[in-house]
């Protein structure tokens, strides 16, 4: 196989959207991968001189569009800031990849099923009106529309983090809108099932607070009882709440 050969066939991969990456081409193309190290010393040199983009290569490798959708899924759900400025410098591959399927930054929130009308991309949760934000809360309720915070956070993400913000809590925004029971959040009272565990989790990360289970049994042990009772340890619990158990403590506290 001689230069031009490998050139034609790294394009013909590209034209019928074939993986591009070292390990795939190693995996289905050995003789590719063999000829094009052999004349043009790495895989990556081949790929520049076929015209194809490098940096995409590994983007793709990296994400398919599901798993796009899903980080900004949790992104959303976690009340953290949507531009697309903030984003790419807290994760510039999850933008390539969003821009890469679905056009642009804010095509992949809409893909996401974030509803766009509802939010404005600020580096800070807009300080809402206390008034307003029961109000709306007992329209969606009237309306018969989720309160729960990870589903308000796709159809109107001012809304949660505003509530949020105002209420030092969602479920105490509620609880003040008369939609929650005063004794879910009192200590050792909430209403535990598998998604207020979650919620709960997802608060402690956005508060700044260490979200490993020996810091949670030391300040808020019913949080770490329920934990117990819904998942098998906390690293699955953590993962569910769409973090990464390796960022969120020392070695060795996530169980």
């Amino acid at each position: 196989m001689n230069r031009e050969d490998v050139i034609r066939e790294i394009v013909e991969r590209d034209i019928h959207n074939l993986p591009l990456s070292e390990e795939a081409v190693k995996r289905d193309a050995k003789l590719l991968l063999a000829a094009a190290c052999e004349h043009f010393g790495t895989w990556e040199t081949a790929l520049t001189y076929a015209g194809v983009n490098v940096r995409r290569v590994a983007v793709v490798d990296e994400y398919s569009p599901e798993r796009v959708l899903q980080k900004i899924r949790n992104i959303c759900r976690l009340g953290n800031d949507l531009s697309g400025k903030r984003n790419e410098r807290r994760d510039r591959r999850l933008c390539d990849a969003a821009r890469q399927y679905f056009g642009s930054w804010r095509l992949a929130l809409r893909a996401a099923g974030i509803d766009l009308n509802r939010v404005v991309q600020r580096s800070k949760p807009r300080r809402l009106d206390r008034q307003q934000i029961v109000a709306a809360l007992r329209e969606r309720q009237a309306a018969g529309r989720s309160l729960c915070w990870s589903q308000v956070c796709l159809e109107d993400h001012d809304l949660a983090t505003g509530a949020a913000a105002a209420f030092h809590g969602w479920r105490r925004a509620l609880v003040a809108a008369g939609l929650a029971p005063e004794e879910s959040v009192t200590p050792g009272g909430v209403q535990w099932d598998r998604e207020q565990v979650i919620v709960a989790i997802q608060a402690r990360h956005r508060e700044g607070k260490p979200v490993t289970a020996t810091a949670t049994r030391q300040d808020d042990r019913p949080l770490a009882a329920a934990v117990r009772r819904y998942f098998r340890d906390w690293r699955e619990a953590v993962m569910a709440a769409g973090l990464e158990p390796e960022k969120c403590g020392p070695k060795g506290a996530g169980k």
